[in-house]
C-alpha cells in the first residue's frame, strides 16, 4: 500500500433497444431506506445520463437524456480527467493520471434485484467521497462485475492494481490490491477467481512496458500468486477478454490466454504478414458477444479470431490518407465503429464469416492534428447510440449504428471534452 491511500470525505427510438424495468409499489423501508423517485406500478425505460467534461470551467456536468438538460455540476481540481463507467455503469469514474488521483460520482441509475423483479432508482446524482490516490493510474479494465485499475508507479515507486465493483464503491472501499515488485506501464484484469496481471522483469531497463503476464488466484478479497507465463510479450500493451480468452498485445503478435481450460494455458500469435514495418498490436477490444477480438495497429485494424486453423486475422481497411482517431463497439457488437480524423464514422458488421465497413456517417467536422478538443465516442449501454463529441467540443452527435445515421444534435453552452454513458445497461458487455 505504499503507493495508494484511499481517503473516505463526509461530503422513442427503438424500444426493443432501451433497458427497461418493471417498478413496484413498495415500502422505502423495503428497499433498504433508499430516497427514489416514484415507484407505481409501471414499466420505466431510461435512455441514462450523460457526464460530461466542461473544459471551460474544469467541471463535470450530468445530463439526463430525457431532457437534455445539465442537472448537477461538480467543479474538480487538476488537470482535465479521462471518463470511465464502473462495472454496472452507476458510477463515472474520474480518472487525473497526472494528479495520481481516480475518483468517483453517483450517477444516481440503479436497480436492485427484488427477487421476482429489478427495481429501478432514479436518483440525484453525487459526488462521493471515495479517492484512490496514487501514482499514474492509467489502464483502467473492466469484465463481469469487476474493474481493476492500474496505477504505473515510477522510478522508485512500484505499481499497484486496485479492484473496485459497484458495491465496493458504493461502500466506500475496494475488493482488493496488489503491490508490485516494480513500476511498469501495465495492465490487469479480474475474470471469475483469476487475476492477470502483467510482470516487468527488473533486468529490462530500456522501456517501462512489462513482457510478461502473471496469474494470481482471487477469493475472498485475497491474491495468490499461481503462475508466470513463459512466452514472451515483448512492449506489451493492451488487453481484452471475452469469456473464452484474454488477449494481450505484444511488440510481435498476441499472447492469448484460454479461460475454459483449468489450466489457463497459453498461445502466442506472430503478427500478421500485412503489419506494417515496426508495427504493433498495442490496442485491442472484445465484446461478450463476439468471437474475434479487434486489435489496432496504428491505423491499421484487425479482427482476430484466436480459434482460427489458420489466417487469425483478417484486415479492415479505412480509406487512404485516413487516420483513426477512435474505435469500439456499439452495445450488442453487431457493429465496431472507427472514427477517421475526416470526421466520418465507419462501422463494421460480420457478413457471413467476415468483418468489413458497411456504412460511412459523417458524424464531426475533419479533425486537424492541432486541435484543442478532439472527438470522444462513447456508446450508450441502454440502446444502439452513440454519443459523439463534435471538434470543437460545443454539440454532441447522436448515432444510430444500425442505421448509420445521426438522430439529433445537442448543443451546450460549454466545452466538452470527455463524456461517459451511465445508467442501467441491456444484458451486453464490451471489454478493451
Amino acid at each position: 500500500m505504499s503507493c495508494i491511500n484511499y481517503k473516505i470525505e463526509s461530503g422513442l427510438r427503438n424500444p426493443l433497444k432501451i433497458a427497461s424495468f418493471v417498478i413496484v409499489s413498495v415500502a422505502l423501508t423495503a428497499c433498504g431506506g433508499e430516497s427514489s423517485s416514484d415507484t407505481t406500478d409501471e414499466e420505466m425505460a431510461s435512455l441514462g445520463r450523460l457526464v460530461i467534461h466542461n473544459q471551460d470551467s474544469a467541471a463535470v456536468k450530468v445530463m439526463s437524456l430525457e431532457t437534455e438538460q445539465i442537472i448537477e455540476t461538480y467543479s474538480l481540481s487538476g488537470e482535465a480527467p479521462r471518463l470511465a463507467a464502473s462495472p454496472d455503469n452507476r458510477y463515472a469514474v474520474i480518472i487525473q493520471r497526472a494528479d495520481g488521483e481516480v475518483s468517483f460520482l453517483d450517477g444516481g441509475l440503479y436497480s436492485e434485484d427484488h427477487g421476482d423483479h429489478q427495481h429501478a432508482y432514479e436518483n440525484d446524482p453525487e459526488m462521493l467521497g471515495l479517492s484512490l490516490n496514487g501514482t499514474k493510474p492509467t489502464h483502467y479494465t473492466v469484465h463481469d462485475g469487476y474493474a481493476t485499475v492500474f496505477f504505473d508507479g515510477q522510478d522508485g515507486v512500484t505499481s499497484t492494481a486496485t479492484i473496485v465493483s459497484d458495491a465496493s464503491i458504493g461502500a466506500g472501499e475496494v475488493v482488493s490490491e496488489l503491490t508490485l515488485a516494480n513500476n511498469m506501464h501495465g495492465v490487469a484484469k479480474l475474470i471469475d477467481d483469476q487475476f492477470f496481471v502483467t510482470y516487468r522483469d527488473p533486468l529490462i531497463t530500456g522501456t517501462t512496458l512489462p513482457a510478461a503476464v502473471d496469474r494470481y488466484s482471487f477469493e475472498d478479497g485475497t491474491l495468490t500468486f499461481e503462475y508466470r507465463y513463459s512466452e514472451e510479450c515483448s512492449k506489451l500493451h493492451g488487453s481484452a477478454a471475452t469469456d473464452a480468452f484474454i488477449v494481450f498485445g505484444c511488440a510481435d503478435g498476441v499472447l492469448a490466454i484460454d479461460l475454459s481450460q483449468t489450466t489457463y494455458p497459453a498461445t502466442k500469435l506472430s503478427n500478421p504478414e500485412s503489419i506494417a514495418t515496426d508495427g504493433r498490436i498495442g490496442t485491442i477490444y472484445a465484446h461478450h458477444d463476439v468471437e474475434e477480438f479487434f486489435g489496432v495497429a496504428g491505423n491499421q485494424f484487425y479482427a482476430i479470431d484466436v480459434n482460427a486453423a489458420e489466417n487469425h486475422y483478417q484486415e479492415i481497411s479505412l480509406p487512404e490518407g485516413v487516420s483513426r482517431v477512435t474505435a469500439g463497439f456499439n452495445v450488442d457488437g453487431g457493429s465496431f465503429y472507427i472514427l477517421g480524423n475526416d470526421g466520418n464514422l465507419y462501422l463494421s458488421e460480420k457478413v457471413d464469416s467476415s468483418w468489413s465497413i458497411t456504412s460511412t456517417t459523417k458524424v464531426t467536422n475533419a479533425i486537424g492534428d492541432d486541435e484543442e478538443v478532439k472527438p470522444v465516442v462513447v456508446a450508450s449501454q441502454a440502446e444502439d447510440v452513440l454519443f459523439v463529441i463534435n471538434t470543437g467540443g460545443q454539440s454532441i452527435y447522436e448515432v444510430d449504428t444500425h442505421a448509420g445515421e445521426t438522430l439529433k444534435t445537442i448543443n451546450l453552452d460549454f466545452t466538452a471534452s470527455a463524456l461517459v454513458w451511465l445508467g442501467q445497461p441491456d444484458d451486453h458487455e464490451h471489454d478493451h
